[in-house]
């Protein structure tokens, strides 16, 4: 009988720190488990965010380092008039370099932006792809900050399709 006792006081023993285990730490600790990973996203998603502020930074630093360097790129005479003649000069240059033959060269209106003024220069004239190719190539690698708005390439000779005739308008930037 004792041992009956015994074993009945062990039966329900187990049972209710089963019962206690399954209704009630159980959900604890889904609750606890479901609280630990919500904290745990939002840390990563906060860290994500933090690196990507220390990204930004590093990008805004490069950005004004580059800003520094094409500054010294600009057109830096006191006029329009100058700037203009600089650019034309440049130009000429440029397309001689290239083996490109000069038609005509004229500048055109100025346009104010802010605190600099884009001087356009608009020119005509003649040679085959690989000058224009070269041409083109100076203009992005040369030491004014040129860019080229307009190209008009056109095939003057039908038995001599590498002879090409051109119109090109390019512009620079000065801080007038």
């Amino acid at each position: 009988m004792k041992s009956n006792r015994y074993t009945l006081i062990a039966t329900a023993l187990v049972i209710s720190v089963f019962m206690f285990e399954h209704y009630f730490i159980a959900p604890r600790t889904e609750a606890v488990k479901e609280s630990v990973q919500t904290q745990y996203n939002a840390l990563r998603k906060d860290s994500l965010y933090i690196s990507g502020a220390e990204n930004t930074n590093e990008d805004m630093n490069s950005i004004l380092n580059d800003m520094k360097n094409i500054e010294k790129r600009l057109i830096q005479e006191k006029t329009e008039f100058l700037a203009s003649a600089k650019i034309q000069g440049d130009v000429t240059d440029t397309a001689r370099k290239a083996g490109l033959l000069l038609l005509t060269i004229r500048p055109l209106s100025a346009v104010k932006n802010g605190n600099y003024t884009t001087l356009p220069v608009y020119f005509e004239g003649s040679g085959n792809i690989k000058q224009v190719s070269e041409f083109l190539k100076n203009v992005e690698s040369g030491k004014l900050l040129l860019k080229v708005d307009k190209l008009n390439l056109n095939i003057t000779n039908v038995q001599n399709p590498k002879d090409l005739k051109f119109k090109i308008q390019v512009s620079g930037l000065a801080k007038l």
